[in-house]
């Protein structure tokens, strides 16, 4: 791929897009920017319930929305100092508007100097205490959130496999072995397995087979989500396809080039388990290679369900 110009993806800066991206459509008023170079900001650390992150806060303006009765007594500004003292005599100086910033504590609180705030865009979510500006964020959370029966995914090929049992064959049987041989079921488990994951177990009845649903699974760690929404799903990302037949096939194979278009890089095809679902780029992600989503095919599945 060294031959491929590919746009480079920071990391970081696309893990701070997604996280704002993802307050917003809660509902929350977030975005990036650079917080303005004036005197007043307090930096502190907070011991978060999943994960520690840092902040800034304008002090007056956390004073103002905390102690909204507090500014009509004052003759003169609050000194800077003793907002830091009442910012760490606080309890639960900031709301927790979302659950990656719920913190148990805040500590290392301190003000800072205009020339030391940063200069590079930092994301941002008001709170009713103020505008948070976060300058370590929490690590990106995995959340596996249910899949509902009408979501566009449910046409995802799945292979569904039922298991009546096992048994062991040995090197020397197996040499044997031999058309009109019978070989038996030492160990019944009547179990079905799907994306190689035990979802549950079947009876045989006079109509059929019965299926119940279990998260029981002796070979699998008891904190393990074993339910729907944990199947994996194997990922594919096609480059480009080519029809073609055996002849060519073999002088490709024997070092001939293949065509490429010249934007193939942004018209990598993804598939969920054989299944196309999306379109995206071709970026370098560090030392690693990814696919940046620019379409995801919603629409289509929606379309081919309707008719």
């Amino acid at each position: 791929m060294n031959a491929l110009k590919l746009r480079r993806v920071d990391a970081s800066a696309h893990a701070r897009t997604q996280t704002v991206q993802r307050w917003q459509r809660a509902g929350h008023r977030a975005g990036q920017g650079k917080p303005a170079r004036q005197p007043g900001y307090l930096r502190f650390c907070a011991r978060g319930v999943e994960a520690d992150w840092h902040g800034l806060i304008l002090a007056h303006d956390w004073l103002h929305q905390a102690l909204p009765q507090l500014r009509s007594l004052l003759t003169s500004e609050c000194p800077l100092g003793r907002i830091v003292e009442l910012f760490q005599a606080v309890p639960q100086p900031l709301p927790s508007e979302v659950d990656e910033l719920r913190y148990r504590e805040l500590f290392d609180i301190e003000w800072i100097a205009p020339a030391d705030l940063p200069t590079h865009d930092l994301p941002w979510i008001d709170t009713a205490r103020g505008r948070v500006w976060l300058t370590q964020m929490p690590p990106p959370r995995s959340v596996i959130s249910p899949v509902k029966p009408a979501g566009w995914l449910r046409d995802l090929p799945l292979r569904l496999e039922l298991i009546l049992g096992v048994s062991h064959l040995t090197d020397a049987s197996r040499a044997r072995l031999a058309k009109g041989d019978v070989l038996r079921i030492l160990h019944r488990t009547d179990e079905c397995r799907l994306a190689e994951r035990r979802i549950g177990v079947f009876t045989f009845t006079e109509e059929g087979l019965h299926m119940q649903t279990t998260v029981t699974d002796p070979d699998q760690p008891t904190d393990v989500d074993t339910g729907l929404p944990a199947l994996p799903v194997r990922l594919e990302f096609v480059l480009a396809t080519h029809d073609t037949d055996l002849g060519t096939l073999s002088q490709i194979i024997e070092g001939q080039l293949i065509p490429l278009a010249t934007d193939a890089v942004r018209h990598i095809e993804i598939r969920a388990n054989g299944k196309p679902v999306a379109r995206g780029e071709l970026v370098q992600l560090y030392d690693h290679l990814g696919v940046e989503v620019l379409e995801v095919y919603r629409r289509i599945c929606a379309e081919q369900r309707n008719e």
